[in-house]
């Protein structure tokens, strides 16, 4: 009798086990080397400027572990009728409560803006102007922060990945030498000059070179896109 009360219970025990390694969830907030937590804008009749904060990966390598992070703060420069900008020299000015900072702004290499990084992060209740001269031109503007006026916010955004994305998790790591890495950010969409939208994009890349990526409203939580 003993015996078999021995028996079920290691049955038990090792059923129990499975149980708990089949209902793992990733939670993509534990791998991510880069997260913007907030977004200033302004903008004048001709010209939006963005400036994006958070923390990255100081190193960046595609390896599954998070190495040293650091604060770094995008400014960007754009028109609003999302044409290219004249290839010219891009001057700014960026004061941050009481600090400032200045240098040039490059262009980017994905779409239509110039852009830098000024190394530097913005808390929530910062004050931010921006100055960015060029010829014959200059926009002086300070920014809101548009990210405090989002329904969704980061963490939200990231909770509602984990939940949309949660299959394609667990097939890109089945195998458990494959390794993950996040980043989360905050984007604009001015193609359509009446509406101003927002959205956080969530991408996941692992070691094997297989990607994940999903678009959110940060207004009203819905998903806009995948990439699986």
């Amino acid at each position: 009798m003993k015996k078999k009360i021995l028996v079920f219970m290691l049955l038990a025990i090792s059923l129990i086990s499975l149980s708990a390694c089949g209902s793992t969830k990733i939670n993509l907030s534990d791998y991510l080397i880069e997260k913007r937590t907030s977004l200033y804008t302004a903008e004048d009749e001709l010209y939006s400027v963005t400036f994006s904060s958070g923390t990255r990966e100081q190193d960046y390598q595609l390896d599954g572990i998070i190495n040293d992070m650091v604060d770094f703060g995008i400014i960007t420069l754009s028109r609003l009728d999302n044409n290219p900008l004249a290839n010219d020299t891009y001057t700014y000015t960026v004061q941050i409560n009481d600090q400032t900072y200045t240098g040039f702004l490059e262009p980017s290499s994905v779409d239509n803006s110039y852009l830098a990084d000024i190394g530097a992060a913005a808390p929530s209740d910062a004050s931010i102007t921006v100055q960015i001269t060029f010829t014959g031109y200059s926009f002086n503007k300070e920014l809101t922060n548009t990210s405090s006026l989002f329904s969704v916010n980061g963490e939200k955004a990231i909770e509602i990945a984990n939940e949309e994305l949660k299959e394609e998790l667990k097939n890109i790591t089945s195998d458990k030498n494959t390794k993950i890495e996040v980043v989360m950010k905050n984007l604009k969409d001015y193609s359509n000059s009446e509406i101003k939208n927002y959205y956080w994009y969530i991408g996941v890349i692992s070691t094997n070179g297989e990607t994940l990526g999903i678009l959110i409203d940060a207004g009203t939580g819905d998903v806009i896109a995948k990439k699986v």
